[in-house]
Parts: C-alpha cells; structure tokens; sequence
C-alpha cells in the first residue's frame, strides 16, 4: 500500500503510521497512511479479513461480517481526530525519512478512504468481486470512501498524481452525494465517467436523476489506450523530481549575482520546487514536457527559445521552459532573467522554470528555479529587456 502511494503521490507527501502520544505518554498510532498535500489531509486505513471466495455479495451472514470489518477501520479514524488534536503532533516523518512540519492551521480538506484487502481462504478458486452499498457516504461532513484493493490499485495505475486522484475523489464524492449514480458503483466506471464523459457528468448533477454507467469503462478501452500514449511525456516531470532528490546535498556551482531563496541542492530548495510541480495534474505535465521539447527544435535555429505557460486564469504561479545553446552557467543566467520577465509580464508572483541545452534529451543536463518576482524590485533594465523580449509573448492558458 505504501509503495503503491509512493509511486502515485511521492514519497514526499506520504506518511507511514505517524504516531501522537496521548496523557500519559501512551503512543497511539493516527492512521495506517497519512497523504498531506497543500490544504488537503487525506487518511488512509487499511483492513484486511479472510474471505471465502466463493461468498455472495447478497448473503447477509457474509456481508455483515465484511461490512463489521470496515466499520471497525472506520472507527479508527477518531484516532486521526485524537492526534489533530494533540499540541504535540507537530511533524511527521516522510516516505524518504525526512521530518516535515505539520501545519495543522493550514488543513481545510479532510478525505477519507478504507482499502478493504481479502484474504481468500482458497487461493485456488476464482476470487468474487467485492463490491460495497454504500461505496462512498459522509462521517459528519467528512467524506469517507471504500475500495477493495484491486479497485484501489486500479484507481492509482489510472490516477498516478495527487490533483487527478482528488480531482476524482471530490467528483465521486458529488456523483455520491447527490445519489445520481447506484451506490454500489464500479470505481472504474466512474473514472471513466468523469475522465471520458465531463459534458454527461455535468448533466447528471444538474438534473440529479439517477443514472446507471455500469459497464461504462468498457466502451473506453481505446480511448484509455490513446490517453496513456498522450501522457507519456510527462512522466519526465516525475523523474525529473526524483533526480533533483538525489541531488540534494550535492555541491553546485551559482552565480553569484543572483540572491537564492535556498541553497541550491539542499532540502530546502528541493522542497520548494517539489510543491509546485507535483500540484500539476498528469495533462499539465505532459504539455509542459511538450513546450520544452518544442522549444529545443526552436533553439537550435535561434540559438535560444522559451515558452511562458499559466495552466489557470487566476493562479498567481507560471511556468517557463527554455532552450538555449552554450554553456550550462549561461543557460542558468538566461532562466533567472527570463523568469523574471515573464513574472511580470504575465501578473503572477511565482515562476518556475525549466531550462535544457540544445542536445537535450541526449544531455539530461536540466536546472529548475522556483522565482519570487513578488520580492524582487523592477528596475529600468529589466522592463528594458522585458519590453524587448516580450513584445508577443506566447503563452498558454487554461
């Protein structure tokens, strides 16, 4: 479960059986799996109960005792509700063992989620299909949903980033809540639902009349193909941030004129970095991917090229990817500017670009730089530049 989290959320989000202690000094467990991510605490329990696999979904000898299993999982969220509030739970410690603060103030947005995993008493028979009525209802204002594992491993092979997974989480909690869909709906259909089918989703919750999309991922086999082969470039975002992890604590040359916000390479700037890029769904990284290797084909002509894209209207952080040929500390020089010019120019106070050479992706030389333009001073030769190589700036919206 923890590797599964891992590959989806990276470990820099997820926490293992974080701890609090009670009076007394009595250590109590929170939870099974804590996802802390911007505003949102998503908790995970994990309940596991030996099955007959050839047991009825409609006996209601089987299924109470099921169903008693998940309620006890349930119950262990009041621990969560314990710790939260406990003065002393303060920090957590990370998939990769590094203590992080926990903002607790900062926490508006609670999920969550029960993994039902069975323990099939006959591994030889053919397993039945677990299916939960209700899948998905509300603990006070608290959404809670339940998965039988192979559903959950589906879901996170299908939603493999933190703001797709919430994203379907907050639709599947509407298309619950409103009572449009029958409660024991397939997950992966309402996946497809919502990924496939957004004009049908909107009409269901404005008409609020119950619809059946049992079956409905199986007219989406194709278009489930087609979309894997769109978002292959992408995942050079998550490697991206895998390698800048183990780069942290690795000396790196800067230049001097240009004030850090952190240590380039320490914990700290890596954690600043990760933030805005792992919030970007897996369509956003693939066009960001996309923008820069476009950019490199432009740079080899002009000898170099960059690209400003705002992915929302009202979001006060861009991006920028750039190319250019020459060496890497020129290359870092031209990012920093640019950054700056494009902060302004495009109204937000936070870019984070992305710079390559020409030969990339054959040198997987690339530099990240989260830009603060809201603590910087404009002077004349920065609206200077900015005037000149920003007379039409291409940028992307939406």
């Amino acid at each position: 479960m923890e590797n599964l989290c891992h590959h989806s959320f990276f470990a820099d989000f997820t926490v293992r059986s974080p701890k609090y202690q009670k009076s007394g000094r009595l250590e109590k467990e929170a939870a099974d799996l804590l996802v802390v991510f911007q505003d949102t605490l998503l908790a995970i329990q994990v309940k596991s109960k030996t099955v007959d696999p050839s047991v009825d979904e409609k006996d209601p000898v089987a299924m109470s005792r099921i169903l008693k299993a998940l309620q006890h999982a349930i119950h262990q969220f009041r621990a969560l509700g314990e710790a939260l509030h406990t003065p002393n739970f303060t920090s957590l410690l990370n998939g990769h063992g590094t203590e992080i603060e926990f903002e607790k103030k900062k926490i508006t947005n609670f999920i969550f989620i029960v993994v039902f995993v069975p323990v099939w008493q006959d591994a030889e028979k053919e397993s039945a299909q677990i299916r939960f009525d209700p899948a998905c209802y509300a603990e006070g204002k608290i959404p809670i949903h339940l998965f039988s594992l192979d559903q959950f491993t589906a879901l996170l092979t299908l939603l493999d980033t933190l703001p797709d997974f919430l994203f379907y989480l907050e639709a599947r909690w509407s298309l619950h809540g409103e009572k449009v869909i029958p409660r024991d709906s397939n997950p992966i259909d309402e996946w497809t639902l919502i990924t496939f089918e957004r004009k049908l989703l909107v009409e269901i919750l404005e008409r609020k009349a119950l619809t059946d999309i049992t079956g409905l991922s199986k007219r989406y086999t194709h278009a489930v193909e087609q979309l894997e082969r769109q978002e292959k470039p992408s995942y050079f975002i998550d490697r991206l941030i895998k390698r800048f992890h183990a780069a942290i604590g690795v000396d790196m040359p800067f230049d001097s004129r240009f004030r850090t916000l952190e240590k380039p390479n320490s914990i700290k700037s890596y954690d600043l970095m990760i933030h805005y890029l792992a919030q970007l769904n897996r369509r956003e990284r693939s066009r960001l991917t996309e923008s820069l290797m476009s950019r490199v084909q432009n740079c080899q002509r002009n000898g170099i090229a960059f690209r400003g894209i705002k992915f929302k209207e009202d979001s006060n952080v861009a991006y920028l990817v750039l190319a250019a040929t020459g060496n890497r500390r020129d290359r870092r020089v031209a990012l920093g500017n640019v950054a700056r010019g494009m902060g302004h120019k495009l109204k937000v106070k936070v870019v984070v670009g992305l710079a390559v050479g020409h030969e990339w992706p054959v040198s997987s030389e690339c530099d990240v730089a989260v830009v603060d333009v809201s603590r910087m001073k404009v002077d004349q030769d920065l609206i200077d530049f900015t005037n000149h190589g920003f007379k039409k700036p291409r940028v992307s919206k939406g």
